[in-house]
């Protein structure tokens, strides 16, 4: 097993998930927003806690791409 060729497709794997998070956040926000007095804290202004959604799509990624990777190089033995 190469073990940096398993920690490079975590952090490809890594970064994809990120893109995806912050997608996914983008998509949540609201789409209907006019002059009404909304709190800040509640996240109504703008995408639905970016940071939260990229942090968990990188976390995931690198996981996924890890475990592919490691799965990918095994040999099969007899």
């Amino acid at each position: 097993m190469n073990l940096k060729l398993v920690i490079f497709s975590g952090l490809m794997m890594a970064l994809i998930g990120s893109v995806i998070g912050l997608a996914a956040a983008e998509m949540s926000k609201s789409r209907y927003q006019c002059c009404n007095f909304t709190k800040v804290d509640k996240g109504y202004s703008s995408a639905k806690a970016p940071r939260t959604y990229a942090t968990i799509g990188a976390i995931m990624g690198f996981v996924i791409g890890s475990i592919q990777e490691t799965v990918r190089s095994l040999t099969p033995e007899d």
